[in-house]
């Protein structure tokens, strides 16, 4: 992915993670960089960063979207990632189709 706004290194959380682009009048699958991160010094914040290849969604110029969560906005998104990864787990071991 060339134009990258976040910095992709070894502690970047997913550097190549299936995004999904949507708009009005578009919808593509293509692939991004989704991020967590806290400042170093002195953290008061959490921040998700998610960034979609542009270069596939022509319409859509570079950027990076940031979500700015405090500790508990955080746990409450981690709670969820972890219930929901359980559910998906739970089905793909079962064969389940369930949702």
């Amino acid at each position: 992915m060339s134009d990258r706004l976040l910095r992709v290194n070894a502690y970047t959380t997913l550097d190549l993670a299936d995004i999904r682009a949507r708009g009005h009048d578009f919808d593509v699958n293509t692939l991004g960089v989704v991020n967590v991160t806290a400042p170093r010094k002195n953290p008061d914040h959490v921040t998700l960063q998610v960034e979609i290849d542009h270069t596939t969604v022509e319409m859509l110029p570079a950027h990076a979207d940031e979500v700015t969560l405090s500790a508990s906005e955080a746990r409450t998104i981690a709670d969820d990632l972890h219930s929901y990864a359980d559910r998906v787990e739970n089905a793909q071991s079962s064969g389940s189709d369930d949702a």
